[in-house]
């Protein structure tokens, strides 16, 4: 008989908190998707209707998955700096798991994205036990490419998503 674990709804890392997200946080994606500087790695500025429908989806998807998005703030304040999560994807094959994270850009170069996306591939792995992880970012982003190589992601290939070229990167459990 499988058992189905949930991620945890909270976590804690040595300067991070991250909390399961929820509709209270639609204004912290609005001033995300505000920042030409953030959204222009994330897709393009979305407005507060679109952003209300992307909070609602990432709140249904702890419902149906057991895990989703956490908003990172820092640990000892209550100030959103930006999310973490898990995701599932079919970018890079059918019935995959994505790491996704965003860093507020006044907090960029801080290592932030780094701590607390491999706080995330940890809960992947276990409890979740999830086989393999796959990332993408445009593949001008390097910043975020590093992110993914800290973390343990090796390139695979370049793709298109959205329309834009993306390099895609991929890791596979150490007991998987």
């Amino acid at each position: 008989m499988i058992t189905k674990v949930d991620a945890p709804e909270s976590f804690t890392t040595l300067r991070l908190r991250g909390d399961r997200v929820d509709g209270a946080d639609a204004a912290f994606f609005e001033a995300m998707f505000s920042d030409p500087r953030v959204y222009a790695t994330l897709g393009g500025a979305r407005d507060a209707a679109n952003v209300a429908s992307l909070v609602a989806a990432k709140v249904r998807e702890w419902d149906h998955h057991g895990f989703g998005t956490w908003v990172l703030r820092p640990a000892s304040g209550s100030a959103p700096l930006g999310w973490v999560g898990l995701k599932p994807t079919n970018v890079g094959g059918p019935g995959g798991t994505e790491l996704l994270y965003a860093i507020a850009a006044d907090h960029w170069g801080f290592g932030y994205a780094t701590e607390a996306a491999s706080t995330v591939v940890g809960i992947g792995d276990k409890p979740l036990g999830i086989d393999e992880l796959v990332a993408f970012a445009l593949t001008t982003n390097i910043g975020s490419r590093r992110v993914m190589e800290h973390v343990g992601f090796g390139y695979e290939r370049d793709i298109e998503h959205a329309g834009l070229p993306h390099a895609l990167y991929r890791r596979r459990c150490p007991d998987g």
